[in-house]
C-alpha cells in the first residue's frame, strides 16, 4: 500500500492512497448452521481512494465545521456475500468471482454554540455506491448491482445539549436496492428510513455521576 498528500494547509487536506488487502471468511461465514459455506475463499481487494477534508473553527455562526469527501474504486476477487437460497428466510454465503465498486462518501459535521450552556450539533453523510458483478461477461448478472446493495444511502443527526436535558434525533436512509442477482423491476425493493429520538440527562449525587 502507499499514500500521498499532494496538498495540505491548516484548514484543507487532500489525500490519495492505494491498498491491496484481503479478508478471511469469519467462523460464521464458514460454519453457521444452514448458512455457512466451508469452501469460501478469502477476498482480495485493490483499493484506490482520493479524498479531501476541510475544517474551520470560530466562524460567525458555527463554532466548528468539518466537511470531507472521498471517491474510491475497488476491484475485488472472491467477494464474500450473503444471498437468499431457497427463499428469503434461508440464506447462504458465496463468493463472487469479480466485483468492481465505484463510490463516493460525503460527510458534514458542525457545532453551533447558542450560548455557554446550549450547544447544537448537526451532522450527516451520504454514500453513492455502484457495486457490480464483473465475473463472467456471458452471465445474465454481468454488470448488475449486487443484491441488497443500495446505490444511495445516508444518515443525519441533530443533538441539542443544555443544562436541563439533552435531546438527539437521528435518521438512517437507504435507497432502492434489488433482492435478486438480476436488476429487474420485480426484484426492486423500495427505499426505507429509520428515525429515532432520544433524551438523556446526567445526575450527580455526591461523588457519583
Amino acid at each position: 500500500s502507499f499514500s500521498i498528500k499532494p496538498f495540505e494547509t491548516a484548514d484543507f487536506r487532500m489525500r490519495a492512497f492505494y491498498k491491496n488487502i484481503f479478508r478471511l471468511p469469519t467462523f460464521n461465514d464458514l460454519y453457521y448452521v444452514r448458512v455457512g459455506e466451508r469452501k469460501l475463499k478469502p477476498e482480495d481487494t485493490n483499493q484506490f481512494n482520493f479524498g479531501i477534508t476541510y475544517s474551520k473553527s470560530d466562524l460567525s455562526l458555527f463554532d466548528n465545521v468539518v466537511f470531507s469527501a472521498d471517491a474510491y474504486h475497488n476491484r475485488i476477487k472472491n467477494k464474500i456475500v450473503a444471498r437468499p437460497s431457497a427463499n428469503l428466510f434461508e440464506w447462504s454465503m458465496m463468493n463472487y468471482g469479480k466485483v468492481h465498486i465505484n463510490g463516493l462518501d460525503l460527510n458534514l459535521e458542525t457545532l453551533i454554540a447558542v450560548n455557554q450552556n446550549v450547544k447544537l450539533v448537526l451532522g450527516g453523510n451520504y454514500t453513492f455506491q455502484q457495486a457490480v458483478d464483473k465475473t463472467d461477461e456471458t452471465s445474465r448478472t454481468y454488470g448488475h448491482q449486487l443484491p441488497y446493495t443500495p446505490f444511495h444511502s445516508g444518515s443525519g443527526r441533530l443533538s441539542l445539549t443544555n443544562a436541563w436535558i439533552n435531546v438527539a434525533y437521528s435518521v438512517i436512509w437507504s435507497g432502492a436496492r434489488y433482492s435478486g442477482y438480476q436488476n429487474y423491476a420485480e426484484n426492486r425493493l423500495s427505499p426505507f428510513s429509520d428515525h429515532s429520538i432520544s433524551f438523556n440527562k446526567t445526575f450527580r449525587i455526591n461523588k457519583i455521576t
